[in-house]
């Protein structure tokens, strides 16, 4: 049987893709730091859907979790998916934003080539990026930022993987109503759930699509919003 493994699996996204996966009968395997809510996630997908799920704690910005976490874990997953974020105050937390947004995600991801890719089982690489990293912006520039940076990574990790045959998705969604993004107020019109984040990354890993904007409407959003002049924006700032 197929298997997943989510990195951020306590994650709305990351759980709710890890249940649709479950129930297209793929084994799951969570990684996050809290062990108390992965274990309850794992009875519950076991429950529900009678495949195997394993658990394992992770704080991916430890670099000792991360080579710990090969040691226990060297069988490979047919699947990754990167699933976490963070977004808080940029003037107390710049640091940890592009740490957990970028730099963290991207040494899992590369530990887990060293590890896996001999092995020939590893066929998709799936992150969770945002429609944020699309171009910058005067409001949480260091967030979207960070999700430009890993966008980019995957766009070239696409290419450099292509010739080993693993696809790279890169997700991006628009608003989603998240533990995130629980104390900021989005438009209800254009702000959907994870559990419809979850079922168009299983579909878009059907397909192999390249790039995911979720939903699609962010596809047309953001071509447009890319060709608006930058002296625009200068004008709007003042």
């Amino acid at each position: 049987m197929r298997s997943i493994l989510v990195i951020g699996g306590n994650s709305d996204i990351g759980y709710a893709t890890a249940k649709v996966f479950a129930k297209n009968k793929y084994n799951i395997h969570l990684a996050s730091r809290n062990m108390d809510q992965l274990n309850n996630k794992k009875k519950e997908i076991e429950n529900l859907y009678a495949v195997e799920c394993k658990v394992t704690q992770l704080d991916l910005l430890q670099d000792d979790q991360i080579v710990n976490f090969f040691d226990k874990n060297p069988k490979s997953p047919d699947i990754i998916l990167i699933a976490l974020g963070f977004m808080q105050s940029e003037e107390k937390n710049f640091e940890r934003i592009i740490n957990s947004n970028y730099l963290s995600p991207l040494k899992f991801i590369e530990k887990s080539l060293i590890n896996y890719l001999p092995q020939k089982q590893l066929k998709t690489i799936i992150g969770i990026s945002s429609v944020a990293g699309d171009r910058g912006k005067k409001r949480n520039t260091i967030y979207s930022s960070s999700k430009s940076a890993f966008s980019s990574y995957l766009d070239g990790l696409r290419q450099r993987l292509y010739s080993d045959g693993v696809h790279v998705i890169t997700v991006k969604p628009g608003w989603v109503a998240t533990k995130m993004t629980r104390d900021m107020v989005l438009p209800k019109i254009m702000t959907t759930n994870a559990n419809f984040v979850g079922n168009k990354i299983f579909k878009s890993y059907k397909s192999k699509k390249n790039t995911l904007y979720v939903p699609k409407f962010w596809l047309i959003i953001m071509f447009f919003y890319k060709m608006v002049p930058e002296i625009l924006f200068k004008f709007f700032a003042k």
